[in-house]
């Protein structure tokens, strides 16, 4: 009994100690235009260390989820201090501009665009270290990400932001809840 409560304590502990230290939210919600898609377009994976955080933005088929030529051009991002941009690897580029998104609650871009027309499109991904000057928390709330080259009739780009998904800690009261009815199932077998 002692080994199979000290297990789901184990599996709690895991769970929470990965989802306070690794982030990945998907995008597919409408924040500013006319579109919503269908499905979701593109994840982002995040982690941080102190003031340094590590990204990892991935699209999906653009071509099919929006039209033909489709890109996600940046991210706009509120937080309270500008990073630095090192070590980006992927498909294109990323840099710091000045100017949030729409709604007025952001602070800065996580710019993806570049010369001869580099950009993040279909099935492409970028990974990038962001330092800033002071620790900042950041959240699914935190990021939108602007997709362009929509046609007229999707309204020419749109904002997007993470679609809802249940908290780290609700996966964590769900795997406790499981692992209690199992323990119960198990307990009522052996009587």
């Amino acid at each position: 009994m002692n080994k199979i409560i000290r297990n789901m304590i184990g599996s709690a502990a895991l769970v929470a100690s990965f989802s306070a230290n690794a982030t990945v939210d998907s995008y597919g919600d409408l924040l500013s235009g006319t579109f919503q898609p269908a499905s979701t377009f593109a994840s982002m994976f995040y982690t941080n260390i102190g003031n340094v955080y590590s990204f990892t933005l991935s699209a999906f088929d653009l071509d099919a989820i929006f039209s033909d030529g489709s890109f996600i051009g940046a991210i706009a991002v509120d937080a309270t201090s500008q990073p630095t941009i090192s070590n980006v690897v992927g498909d294109t580029v990323v840099s710091v501009t000045n100017g949030g998104g729409p709604t007025g609650i952001f602070d800065f871009r996580f710019d993806l665009t570049g010369p001869q027309q580099n950009r993040l499109t279909a099935n492409e991904s970028v990974s990038w270290d962001a330092t800033f000057t002071q620790v900042v928390t950041l959240s699914a709330d935190s990021f939108a990400l602007h997709v362009q080259g929509l046609t007229r009739e999707q309204g020419n780009s749109g904002w997007y932001t993470a679609t809802p998904v249940p908290e780290p800690e609700a996966y964590a009261m769900m795997l406790v809840g499981l692992g209690m009815l199992g323990f119960t199932a198990k307990r009522k077998s052996n009587h």
